[in-house]
């Protein structure tokens, strides 16, 4: 793509150049950065103004998005050059308009069965990119009922095999981060119409969590150079899988283990989150405390640095067991975790959110209330604790960038 957009090749050399000024700073590198952001910044422009006067063909939306993307990228790694706290950030900013794009170009009217339509590799990537950045902003945000279910829609087009794999760009499948977009829209409703909405919201949430208990992502693995296996993974068979690829002290030693600890981090944390925004379960319940502890033990098995430390790194699964863990054990993992990426001194969005987690988690020893055990029957009964933590953290914090 990159030798087709110049808009898509000056946002790769901005990027690098970003993480290239930190080891080199000399002025002639910075000023060539400089150079590369603006060149993609003008013509990010100049093509953003051609798409409003007519829909951008299959070929240039995805070239668009992909730049917008990798600019958004460099605001993330660059918090010293972020906007103010109250104001919506870049990244975000970026997100939505990606959305927008891939809303435009969308080939999905043409289809009665969103089965059938078959995506290229660039627009499955650019759409988890993309809208991944808008979905992990959402856990932490106020509810809006705006952020409807049928957003993201693209996620789940394809055949149905497809949507389970699991993508590099983010360690999970298009199917669940589809899950964690509805999993706040379910709240959403729940929040803004718990009359009308709890008996629907709350049997779709339900029907959700079925699904996410055994869900089947796979992944393929090479063998040999003319030898691809499809690797399946749920929960019933993910601790046997993991089992042959740690090291003599227990960590993961392998890609294949990286990939499969990392889709089954996710897959854990959407079931927190479910739990915890939707149907209201406080942070000391049977059902959180399980999923935390399965949770925390999959990152404990996960390498901090190195060449298996990549942007399938579950960040905002590690942020989710920071904010809800209660015993020692899983505020212990969290931390570390935390303090292990930061320890490398890596350009990243790891060291701002660390530090927002260690402000939310000293409020929330004495800012949040929780319901008793055991808990009401109706959920629209219970605590929405999630809100209170939700609401210091757009009062005291702004928007938290978890990717």
């Amino acid at each position: 793509m990159a030798h087709k957009s110049d808009c898509v090749k000056s946002a790769i050399f901005a990027l690098a150049g970003t993480y290239v000024v930190d080891y080199h700073p000399g002025e002639q590198v910075q000023n060539a950065t400089l150079l590369h952001y603006k060149q993609a910044v003008l013509s990010l422009s100049l093509l953003l103004k051609l798409a409003r006067q007519q829909a951008p063909e299959d070929r240039d939306g995805e070239a668009l998005v992909a730049a917008i993307a990798i600019l958004n990228m460099i605001d993330v790694v660059s918090p010293e050059q972020r906007r103010g706290q109250h104001l919506t950030p870049r990244w975000l900013d970026g997100a939505y308009l990606a959305c927008e794009i891939l809303d435009l170009t969308d080939p999905g009217h043409r289809y009665r069965d969103a089965a059938n339509i078959q995506p290229s590799a660039a627009r499955v990537g650019n759409t988890i990119i993309a809208s991944r950045v808008a979905i992990l902003a959402l856990p932490m945000m106020p509810l809006d009922i705006s952020n409807n279910g049928k957003h993201f829609g693209w996620l789940r087009q394809g055949p149905e095999v497809n949507i389970y794999r699991i993508h590099g760009g983010c360690g999970m499948s298009p199917a669940l981060l589809s899950h964690l977009s509805q999993i706040t829209h379910f709240a959403a409703m729940l929040h803004h119409d718990p009359i009308d909405t709890e008996f629907v919201a709350v049997q779709a949430a339900q029907a959700t969590l079925t699904r996410l208990l055994t869900l089947p992502q796979w992944y393929e693995h090479e063998t040999s150079a003319d030898c691809v296996r499809r690797v399946s993974l749920d929960a019933r068979t993910v601790g046997e899988l993991l089992s042959h690829h740690l090291d003599e002290h227990g960590a993961i030693k392998t890609n294949e283990g990286m990939t499969a600890s990392t889709a089954e981090a996710w897959r854990l944390a959407a079931i927190i989150y479910l739990q915890c925004r939707v149907f209201r379960l406080p942070r000391t319940h049977p059902d959180v405390l399980e999923q935390a502890s399965s949770l925390a033990a999959c990152i404990r098995l996960m390498p901090t640095s190195g060449y298996m430390f990549t942007a399938q790194t579950p960040f905002f699964p590690v942020f989710l067991l920071g904010i809800v863990a209660v015993t020692e054990e899983h505020s212990r993992c969290a931390l570390q975790w935390f303090q292990s990426v930061i320890s490398t001194r890596c350009r990243s969005s790891v060291p701002p959110a660390f530090e927002a987690l260690e402000r939310i988690r000293a409020w929330m020893n004495t800012g949040v209330k929780h319901d008793p055990l055991p808990v009401p029957d109706k959920v629209t009964h219970r605590a929405p604790w999630w809100e209170d933590v939700v609401a210091y953290i757009a009062e005291t914090e702004g928007t938290l960038c978890l990717v």
